[in-house]
């Protein structure tokens, strides 16, 4: 009845008018939400040509990225002619009046002190999960990190080399919603895997295989290398970084290697020799039972049977097309079975051959005389 009524209609619109203004007054569109001024710089920073970044964990919050102030000041004081060139606003609005490149610390810490109070980053500290407590009569100072896994806002926002500096830049929109909608499709299509076409199944257990294969592959290649080091005196590393959670996946690949050498003392170096000697035992009992041939063929049987395992766990499944069409084995057992019934129900069988149709005609007939006596 409210909408068939016009002055109640009337005044329903009247009082929702100012709530829907209120809320439209929350954000303007037509602003830029981050200065256009440092945005370049920042942008510049971030590039592939900027600054090193690393992700931590922030106390109470999400991980975030973050950058070091030495990495900030190296790079502004090395890369004057290219901030001229892309980032004159920024220069202009920190450096005035002339907008000249950096060529100090201070002129550094101007460019720093902006970038923080225009909100692109802030400064943070080093926050270990359990902090270590000195003892008393002890001048031990606290074990500093080059780049920390574990950071908290500091209230001191004042710009300085030695710090740390988490960044809030979040850039284009466009972009992070082109990621969501991505993760969203790999979700969907990761639970919908059941109705996928059979050769989509079968090329993404072979892409799984080959993946783990050269991932393990890697892991022990890299630990025979590094075993072999270690006992001559030397960390050598493949990929130092390969399994650093706090790393990216390009990141994980740099540096190729890490060489480092072992100040051990007598006990280690006893160690050493004595692991020396047996691997050497070791190496030679196996050689003397094991050719090389015999691994590889070893290896190459195993990784076939693996993937013809997964091939066959994926066909077996109930809405494969090979559980629709009949086994061969099923075709034979009901042929066998069509065959002996067909032994049984012969011309010897009576009902077959007619006798039991003869003897109840003669039983008819002595019925019949037996009456007419």
């Amino acid at each position: 009845k409210f909408w068939f009524q016009p002055f109640r209609r009337i005044r329903f619109c009247n009082r929702l008018a100012p709530m829907l203004q209120m809320f439209g007054r929350g954000k303007k569109t037509d602003q830029p939400e981050w200065d256009q001024n440092f945005e370049p710089l920042i942008k510049l920073l971030l590039g592939k040509k900027g600054i090193k970044t690393k992700s931590a964990s922030e106390i109470g919050k999400k991980k975030v990225d973050y950058f070091r102030g030495k990495d900030l000041k190296k790079f502004l004081l090395e890369s004057g002619p290219l901030l001229k060139k892309k980032c004159q606003p920024a220069l202009n609005a920190a450096l005035p009046p002339n907008g000249d490149e950096p060529e100090n610390d201070q002129d550094v810490d101007r460019i720093g002190d902006e970038l923080i109070q225009r909100n692109f980053c802030y400064k943070a500290m080093y926050k270990p999960i359990n902090p270590t407590k000195s003892d008393s009569g002890s001048d031990k100072k606290p074990v500093k990190k080059s780049w920390p896994d574990r950071l908290a806002r500091t209230p001191n926002q004042k710009f300085d080399c030695e710090g740390f500096y988490v960044i809030t830049y979040e850039g284009d929109a466009a972009m992070q919603h082109l990621f969501l909608a991505l993760i969203i499709a790999g979700v969907l299509l990761a639970c919908m895997f059941p109705v996928w076409p059979m050769w989509a199944k079968v090329g993404i257990w072979y892409l799984s295989v080959i993946f783990l294969s050269l991932y393990f592959g890697i892991l022990i290649l890299r630990m025979i290398i590094f075993t072999l080091f270690w006992i001559v005196g030397f960390d050598f590393w493949i990929f130092p970084n390969l399994n650093d959670e706090y790393c990216g996946f390009l990141d994980s690949f740099k540096p190729f290697y890490s060489w480092e050498k072992r100040a051990d003392d007598a006990m280690m170096l006893l160690v050493r020799f004595g692991s020396l000697a047996i691997t050497a035992v070791a190496v030679q009992q196996i050689a003397e039972t094991t050719s090389l041939a015999d691994v590889q063929d070893f290896v190459t049987s195993s990784y076939i049977d693996v993937i013809d395992w997964g091939v066959e766990k994926l066909t077996a499944l109930p809405s494969s097309e090979k559980q629709m069409l009949p086994d061969l084995d099923e075709l034979q057992k009901e042929d066998n079975e069509t065959g002996e019934e067909g032994e049984i129900l012969n011309v010897d069988d009576k009902k077959v051959s007619g006798e039991d149709d003869d003897d109840v005609a003669d039983v008819a007939d002595e019925a019949k005389d037996k009456k007419e006596l």
